[in-house]
């Protein structure tokens, strides 16, 4: 067995990696040529960077592998539709059809929960409606339903994970969001904020269950030609969230209004009608102009930019819980049932490496 892992250099990515190495793999680990595959390599993994809208560089990569974890995608909500599918459908496209030429023995897919957009139904099983609201999703949503209809055509064994959100150690997307505003904020001396009482229920998933899963799944029959949601065990409520997020900021809870749905959906609805230089554009360049000064003055690695994205404005509306029981139910066990486990564990890792003051 030897196992391809595309976005080998990503946040993901470069997770799976670690985990099939640790596990006794072969592993070949690829991503662009300017990506840093240094971890990759230390690890273990052969490293073989490549471009996969290059159909050269694509056979050759596939030469010996028996299996692909396909990781490689653009996350960006902030990019055109345009960008989003040449790597999201096209690249993968070129993958397929080298990997059923060959009769490689599995394709394991990371698609997106943002397929399924807004809920019509609370918890999200895998057969909720698709409606992706945003470029990457639709992106994600056209390569997941490519994939599917090329493997289905060559018989190579197919598994599609949908995570949720996704936190740990790496993360820069994410975390230039969630983690870094309170930063500036515990940095200016604020000490106390509001919170909410209940709220829209979501879940998260922690990367170690991702590559988890993936193992899982992988030469696992139960798992061939099926999909799988990648979430916690159990949802929090957004008040929930936001008192544990505070917490591991050294913030308290100054008083709790009850969740105001109406307002936050109304002024997301209005950002998103909004031209997107004007929405969220001002207030990142001051943001930015702040964690800069941060960065300095606390000698911190640069690795976190602070940004708000137009389309995380379809975060807030309605509920974003997704059911993982499915993949519980063939026998995978979460590492971090629900991110109370996992979340002070990972900004404590920020901090050691100095990605946070």
């Amino acid at each position: 067995m030897k196992i391809l892992v595309t976005g080998a250099g990503g946040f993901i990515g470069r997770h799976v990696v670690e985990e099939f190495v640790q596990l006794g793999r072969a592993v070949r680990a690829t991503d662009l040529p300017a990506r840093d595959l240094s971890q990759a390599a230390a690890l273990g993994a052969e490293v073989v960077p490549g471009d996969l809208l290059n159909p050269d560089d694509v056979r050759g990569l596939l030469e010996g592998i028996t299996h692909i974890v396909h990781c490689a995608a653009t996350f960006n909500l902030g990019l055109p539709f345009e960008t989003c599918l040449r790597v999201n459908r096209d690249a993968a496209c070129l993958l397929c059809d080298e990997a059923g030429k060959r009769g490689l023995e599995q394709f394991l897919h990371l698609s997106t929960g943002g397929v399924y957009g807004g809920s019509v139904y609370t918890p999200m099983r895998e057969d909720h409606p698709h409606h992706p609201p945003d470029a990457y999703s639709l992106s994600k949503e056209a390569g997941e339903s490519a994939i599917v209809h090329r493997m289905r055509e060559y018989g190579v064994p197919l598994t599609v994970f949908r995570p949720t959100a996704v936190y740990g150690p790496y993360s820069t997307y994410i975390a230039g969001a969630f983690y870094v505003l309170p930063s500036i904020l515990r940095y200016y001396g604020i000490r106390k904020l509001p919170s909410f009482k209940g709220g829209k229920s979501l879940t998260l998933v922690h990367v170690k269950d991702i590559t988890g899963a993936i193992a899982f799944c992988l030469d696992n029959p139960d798992a061939f030609g099926e999909d799988f949601n990648l979430a916690e065990d159990k949802p929090l409520v957004a008040g929930e969230f936001f008192d544990f997020l505070y917490g591991l900021f050294d913030i308290d809870v100054a008083f709790r209004l009850p969740y105001p749905k109406m307002l936050i959906e109304g002024a997301a609805k209005l950002a998103l009608k909004l031209p997107a230089p004007v929405s969220f554009g001002p207030l990142n360049r001051v943001l930015e102009r702040m964690w800069d000064a941060i960065v300095a003055e606390c000698d911190l690695v640069k690795a976190l930019k602070p940004h708000f994205d137009q389309d995380f404005m379809y975060f807030m509306l309605g509920n974003h819980y997704l059911d993982s029981s499915k993949l519980r139910g063939i026998g995978y066990v979460s590492r971090y049932p629900t991110c109370l486990e996992g979340l002070g564990e990972t900004i404590e890792w920020y901090r050691k490496e100095r990605w946070l003051p």
